[in-house]
C-alpha cells in the first residue's frame, strides 16, 4: 500500500508543544497535517512516496542525500531511527520513497513522533512530523517491541566481518569494531537521543564479551561462538532475506521453482556494458473462469513479475507494455482490484526506474462485446489506471502530459529515451442505442493531443539521443495480420515516426473524423529510431518497413493459440517470456534476450 506525503522546507510549521514531559503534538495546529496508517505485522509493502519542495515551491534538490526515518513508537518507550530503506526516485524533482520496516509496526496506537531526516555530507534537516497510526492486529499479536536503529544494526556486520579478517584474532577485531562505535557517535552527534540509545545498546552487547575476557582472559572459540551466534543467525536471516527479493515474494505464492534455474541464467545472459531495458506483455493475470486454460491457471502470472524483479537491479528501464490483467466479463470491481495487485506488485518488486502501458484487455470493455451490455458502469475508469499505475506521481523522473498513461524517460547518462505510447486512448462515448461506441478490446484509438504530445516533446531530443518506442497494440501496416479491428490514427502514428528518423517537417493530418489530427512537426535532422515494440499478437515478428525495426514480443501468459485450440505451458519452464532489450549504442546493434519461451532477437538500427 502506498501512501504520499509531501513537506515544504521553511513553510511547514506546527506550533510548540505546551508540555515537553508530557509530549503530545496538536496536528489540526499544523499548517501541514498529513498522516500515514498501518497495521501490526506489515513489512515491507507499506511504501511513503514522499516530495520535498522549497519555501517557495520549487523542488527541493535530494542529489546525494540519504532518508531516515525516526519515530518513538506508540508505547512511548522505544524508538526507531532507520537509515536503511529510503531509495530516491527522481533528486532534482525532490522525491524519495521510504519502505517502512516491520519494527515500526509492532505496537498499536498512535506514535508519540514521526518524522523523516534528510542527511547529505554529514549535515541534515528534518521534516515536519506526520501523524503514524499503527492499527491493532488481535490475529497475529505477540510482537515484541524494540528498539529498531539501522546504524547499529550494520555495525554486527562489520564485527562478524573483522573476525573472518584478522583470522579469529578476537582483540584486533574488537578494537577495530569499538572504532567504528566511536565513528558511528560521531556522525550521530547532532541527534542527543540516537547517542544515547546507540550506546545503551553497545553497552548491553560489550558487557557479557568484556566481563569474560576480565575474569578468564580471552574468550575460547566455544564461548564466542555461543555469543556471537544469535547475531550472527540474526545476520544471517536478513541477508538471505535481502538476496531473494524480499519484497513481495509471498504474492502467488512467492517465485515458483520451475523459474528459478532461468533466473540464474537470465542474471548471467544480461551484458552490464548494455543500456537494459526489460520488456512484458500480455500478462493477463486474472483468476476468472478458463479462457485462457483450466483451473483459472492464468492467475499464475503474476508470480511473472517476481520473475523479473529479480533480475531487475540489472536493469536500467521497464515497462510492463498492456494487457496487464484480463476482463471480468462482469462487474468492474474484480477487474479494479487485479490492477491495483498488479501496480503495487509491479512498482514493490522491481528495483529499476519502471512505468505500465495500457492494453485492449484492461479496462474489461469485452462485456461490451461478448454481452451487448449497455451503459459504461462495467468499465474500469481511466482514474484506476492513474492511480494503480502511479500515473500521477511521475516516480522515477518520467514525464508525461499531465497524469497521461503515455510517457517519456530519460536513462540517466545513457542517452537513451524510452517513449510509452498509449494506443488505447478510448473515450467511454456511448451509441445511439446505449452501447460503447469504442470499446477498446477490439478498437485502439491514438487521440490528436497524443500525437501532438509525441511531435513537440517526446521526439524532441538532442542530436546523440537514441530513442526506444514501446506500446501494446502493434501499429497497424507493421505486421502480417490487422492488429484490431478498428485503429484510429495508426497511419498518423507511423508518418510521424518516419518523420522523426528521416529529419522531415510538416503537418499530421487525420483520416477519421471521429478523432481529428491536425499537427505540425518539424525534425531539424535525422533521428536515431532504435525500434518499435510491442505486443498484443501474442506471437513473435520482426520486420524493417520504411528504415524502422518493428518487434512483437511474445505473451507473458502461459499459453499460445486461440480460445479452444490452446497450447498451455502453465506450470512447466515455459510457462512465462519476456526480454531484456539490450542496445550497444556506439554500434547501433539490439541484443533482446528471452526469458522462458520466445527466441533471442540481434538486429542493426
Amino acid at each position: 500500500m502506498s501512501m504520499y506525503l509531501t513537506f515544504t522546507i521553511g513553510k511547514d510549521k506546527r506550533n510548540l508543544v505546551d508540555d515537553i514531559t508530557d509530549f503530545h503534538i496538536d496536528n489540526s495546529a499544523s499548517t501541514n497535517p498529513q498522516w500515514l496508517q498501518a497495521r501490526q505485522n506489515e513489512d515491507g509493502m507499506r511504501q511513503v512516496f514522499v516530495t520535498v519542495k522549497n519555501e517557495d515551491g520549487s523542488p527541493f534538490n535530494l542529489t546525494d542525500c540519504n532518508y531516515w526515518f525516526q519515530g518513538k513508537l506508540p508505547d512511548g518507550i522505544h524508538k526507531i531511527i532507520d537509515a536503511r530503506h529510503g531509495v530516491t526516485l527522481d533528486a532534482q524533482n525532490g522525491k524519495f520513497r521510504f519502505d517502512m520496516p516491520k519494527q515500526a509496526f509492532t505496537v498499536a496506537g498512535s506514535y508519540v513522533q514521526a518524522f523523516f531526516r534528510i542527511v547529505r555530507n554529514g549535515e541534515s534537516l528534518t521534516t515536519l512530523e506526520f501523524d503514524l497510526t499503527v492499527l491493532a492486529d488481535l490475529v497475529y499479536n505477540d510482537l515484541v517491541p524494540s528498539n529498531y536503529i539501522t546504524p547499529f544494526e550494520d555495525l554486527y556486520g562489520k564485527l562478524k566481518e573483522y573476525l573472518v579478517k584478522f583470522n579469529g584474532d578476537f582483540d584486533a577485531a574488537m578494537a577495530k569494531w569499538k572504532k567504528d562505535v566511536a565513528d558511528l557517535i560521531t556522525e550521530l552527534n547532532a541527534d542527543i537521543s540516537g547517542i544515547n540509545l546507540t550506546i545503551t545498546e553497545i553497552k548491553t552487547q560489550l558487557a557479557s564479551l568484556e566481563a569474560k575476557i576480565k575474569a578468564d582472559g580471552l574468550p575460547t572459540i566455544a564461548d564466542l561462538t555461543n555469543m556471537l551466534n544469535p547475531i550472527i543467525n540474526r545476520l544471517d536471516k536478513l541477508e538471505a532475506k535481502e538476496k531473494s527479493s524480499d519484497l513481495l515474494t509471498d504474492v502467488g505464492g512467492g517465485i515458483r521453482d520451475i523459474f528459478t534455474s532461468q533466473i540464474s541464467n537470465m542474471k548471467a545472459r544480461i551484458n552490464p556494458d548494455l543500456v537494459n531495458i526489460g520488456m512484458i506483455n500480455d500478462v493477463h493475470y486474472t483468476d476468472r473462469d478458463s479462457f485462457w486454460g483450466p483451473d483459472n491457471d492464468a492467475e499464475t502470472g503474476i508470480t511473472h513479475l517476481l520473475n523479473i524483479g529479480e533480475v531487475s537491479e540489472k536493469l536500467d528501464f521497464a515497462v510492463s507494455v498492456g494487457d496487464n490483467i484480463d476482463d471480468n466479463w462482469g462487474d468492474n470491481h474484480f477487474s479494479i482490484k487485479r490492477i491495483e495487485d498488479y501496480g503495487m506488485t509491479w512498482f514493490t518488486a522491481l528495483e529499476c526506474p519502471a512505468a505500465v502501458l495500457l492494453g485492449n484487455h484492461d479496462d474489461n470493455s469485452s462485456h461490451a462485446k461478448s454481452s451487448g451490455a449497455t451503459g459504461n458502469d462495467y468499465l474500469v475508469p481511466d482514474s484506476k489506471f492513474i492511480q494503480a499505475y502511479r500515473q500521477n506521481v511521475n516516480l522515477f523522473g518520467e514525464k508525461r502530459n499531465g497524469n497521461s498513461n503515455y510517457f517519456y524517460y530519460d536513462i540517466p547518462n545513457k542517452k537513451v529515451r524510452v517513449v510509452g505510447i498509449n494506443d488505447y486512448e478510448n473515450p467511454n462515448t456511448l451509441d445511439s442505442d446505449g452501447k460503447l461506441k469504442y470499446p477498446r478490446i477490439n478498437t485502439s484509438v491514438i487521440t490528436g493531443a497524443q500525437l501532438k504530445w509525441l511531435a513537440t516533446n517526446a521526439l524532441k531530443v538532442s542530436a546523440d539521443t537514441h530513442v526506444i518506442v514501446m506500446l501494446h497494440c502493434p501499429i497497424d501496416g507493421t505486421i502480417k495480420d490487422n492488429p484490431a479491428e478498428h485503429c484510429y490514427n495508426h497511419d498518423v502514428l507511423k508518418q510521424l515516426l518516419e518523420a522523426f528518423k528521416n529529419g522531415t517537417s510538416g503537418t499530421l493530418t487525420s483520416s477519421t473524423t471521429d478523432f481529428p489530427v491536425n499537427v505540425d512537426y518539424n525534425f531539424a535532422s535525422k533521428g536515431t529510431l532504435i525500434g518499435v515494440f510491442a505486443g498484443h499478437t501474442h506471437t513473435e515478428e520482426y520486420q524493417v518497413i520504411n528504415g524502422i525495426n518493428y518487434v512483437v514480443n511474445l505473451n507473458s501468459v502461459g499459453c499460445a493459440g486461440n480460445a479452444g485450440n490452446r497450447i498451455l505451458y502453465f506450470d512447466t519452464k515455459d510457462e512465462d517470456s519476456w526480454s531484456v532489450i539490450g542496445i550497444d549504442t556506439a554500434n547501433k546493434k539490439v541484443k533482446s534476450t528471452k526469458f522462458g519461451r520466445g527466441t533471442d532477437l540481434d538486429f542493426t538500427y
